[in-house]
């Protein structure tokens, strides 16, 4: 009998702030057990049978946040299990990777942090699917998986239980640290996140979008009623100073939020921290609207800061610079998981 490991955060788990059963694999694992993706992913639900959402990662790859920013992972594939199955049509995807080419680099300007950051030279980059030759392109990129209750949305980073309506999110500093073995904040996303999840930037097979909004624009659009999108959900964030640290990786290079890196209030606070460029003029009022109702206000932001901090200052005290996460509580993630394995 062969067994693959994976890891499980459980429903109930952190003092009851996860509401849905959350499994990742190290794709390592699966290669080692000599199973494809998806016969992982058919394993795992044969041996778990409650709905689950699973996600499986390379953590010898480079993926991107919503806003830009460049983190050492990536989610090779996801699905969705309920009831020891995963549906057949709709259960399973996997995320197409995208070669390096300069005309990628042009296109898409936050990615000069491939070419400029040492920590993801050469590694290879994965952030959604590929649906060219399936249907249609429309602006979301359909990434999401469904079998049963559960929906496991935008690569494996939003989960759904479609009958009672739990959901909760899993930023990627918090999929990182939970395969890291480290430390995640958890608490209620709040409104700041929920603005900052508009605040995208122009992606090829993103992992939300495909080539549709560009940095300085929102994908939300609803004025300020954005910041009401997600802002009662649960999420594992990773700590606010691993947030700091990767955004700051990406300013160091010369990157500008709002024409390079998206506009999240998240960047943008931690930009206007350092003294460091904004491209004030080109965040689109729309944008601007969204910003300020959760105290991102455009006037602040264009005032000169008297005392810029320095990176090693901003990771310091990120929990007072960096905004979102209502109720948050640090959990190391060894004492809210456990290691399990699917035989088959």
């Amino acid at each position: 009998m062969n067994k693959l490991k994976y890891k499980l955060i459980p429903a109930g788990a952190a003092e009851g702030r996860n509401p849905i059963n959350l499994i990742f694999v190290d794709k390592k694992d699966v290669v080692e057990a000599g199973l494809t993706y998806r016969e992982a992913c058919e394993v795992i639900a044969k041996n778990f049978k409650e709905p689950a959402a699973v996600n499986i990662l390379d953590m010898d790859a480079v993926t991107v946040s919503s806003d830009g920013i460049m983190v050492d992972y990536g989610i090779v594939a996801f699905a969705s299990i309920d009831y020891g199955m995963i549906n057949k049509d709709f259960g399973y995807l996997e995320v197409s990777e995208q070669p390096y080419s300069t005309k990628l680099l042009e296109e898409e300007p936050h990615m000069k942090q491939w070419d400029n950051i040492d920590a993801y030279k050469g590694k290879r980059l994965y952030r959604g699917p590929n649906f060219e030759d399936r249907w249609p392109r429309v602006p979301h990129n359909e990434t999401q998986t469904i079998t049963g209750r559960i929906a496991n949305n935008n690569t494996g980073s939003e989960v759904m239980n479609v009958v009672d309506m739990t959901e909760i999110l899993i930023p990627a500093y918090g999929a990182l640290e939970i395969m890291k073995d480290g430390e995640v904040l958890i608490g209620i996303a709040g409104p700041e996140i929920s603005v900052g999840i508009g605040m995208v930037v122009f992606e090829t097979y993103g992992r939300i979008f495909h080539r549709s909004y560009g940095a300085g624009l929102t994908a939300h659009n609803s004025g300020i009623y954005a910041k009401t999108v997600k802002s009662d959900y649960p999420a594992i964030c990773g700590p606010k100073s691993t947030l700091a640290e990767y955004t700051i990786r990406a300013l160091e290079i010369g990157l500008v939020p709002g024409k390079d890196l998206g506009c999240s209030p998240a960047v943008l606070s931690i930009a206007h921290a350092m003294g460091l460029p904004i491209a004030i003029d080109n965040i689109e009022e729309r944008a601007w609207v969204e910003l300020e109702s959760v105290g991102i206000k455009k006037a602040d932001m264009e005032k000169p800061v008297e005392k810029p901090m320095t990176k090693e200052e901003v990771i310091a005290h990120a929990d007072e610079i960096v905004p979102g996460i209502s109720d948050g509580k640090p959990f190391k993630v060894s004492d809210i998981s456990k290691i399990c394995y699917a035989e088959f």
